[in-house]
């Protein structure tokens, strides 16, 4: 995949399937695209209209025989760009924050409207993508780069941590951020997790934090017996 980038990803080049040349996907509707998959993060939801429009601009572009590529610039552009503008937004409302609690309350509800209103949004959007139904799917890949791009870029761990020193009631914990560590510590295998440093180290952090607020809980990070070495 051959992108450029400018205030957006306004165009999007594919190598054809045989390899031999190049072809440029229409500028309008890639950029529409992603217009609309960033005020999706931002606003939380979107009209049934424009995702009509969506996926109409999307099946333009599945049409070349580029599943691939479509599948590489979702997960390494839309979603970068996407948890871009959720971490900023919970990041403003740290800065007003005063005690532990409002940041686990702010984070579980960002939490809830994530999951209850942007990926189910993104997988009917991506429904017609073969990659992101066959290999890794819209959900694992969300998931992922908001365990990665927005849940460990917060201050999660010390607060938690803090809480625990504290001998507060697991009962502080608002049950929305329970929910989204059992989520997210539940991503991947021991075995899957270990062929890739970043994603071994963030797992391991989440499943950490889920064995300081579940009781019990059974940390799989606890019984590897060899640490990978990258």
């Amino acid at each position: 995949v051959v992108s450029t980038q400018s205030t957006g990803f306004e165009r999007m080049t594919f190598y054809s399937s045989n390899h031999d040349s190049l072809y440029t996907c229409a500028d309008s509707n890639w950029s529409f695209i992603t217009q609309k998959v960033h005020q999706l993060f931002k606003d939380k939801k979107l009209k049934e209209l424009q995702l009509s429009k969506i996926s109409k601009s999307l099946m333009e572009l599945v049409g070349h025989d580029s599943d691939m590529s479509l599948s590489l610039e979702y997960k390494n552009t839309l979603m970068k760009d996407g948890m871009r503008c959720l971490l900023e937004s919970l990041q403003e409302e740290e800065r007003r924050t005063r005690t532990h609690f409002d940041l686990l309350y702010n984070l579980g509800e960002l939490w809830s409207e994530f999951m209850r209103e942007i990926i189910p949004t993104l997988q009917l959007i991506f429904a017609n993508i073969k990659h992101l139904r066959e290999g890794d799917s819209v959900e694992r890949i969300t998931l992922e780069q908001f365990r990665d791009d927005v849940v460990l870029n917060t201050n999660i761990e010390n607060v938690i941590q803090d809480l625990v020193r504290e001998n507060a009631s697991v009962y502080e914990i608002p049950r929305s951020v329970i929910q989204m560590l059992l989520v997210l510590g539940n991503l991947a295998t021991i075995d899957s997790a270990r062929k890739d440093k970043s994603s071994f180290e963030n797992q391991r952090r989440i499943c950490n934090l889920c064995a300081l607020v579940v009781k019990p809980y059974i940390n799989p990070f606890n019984t590897i017996k060899n640490i990978p070495q990258y």
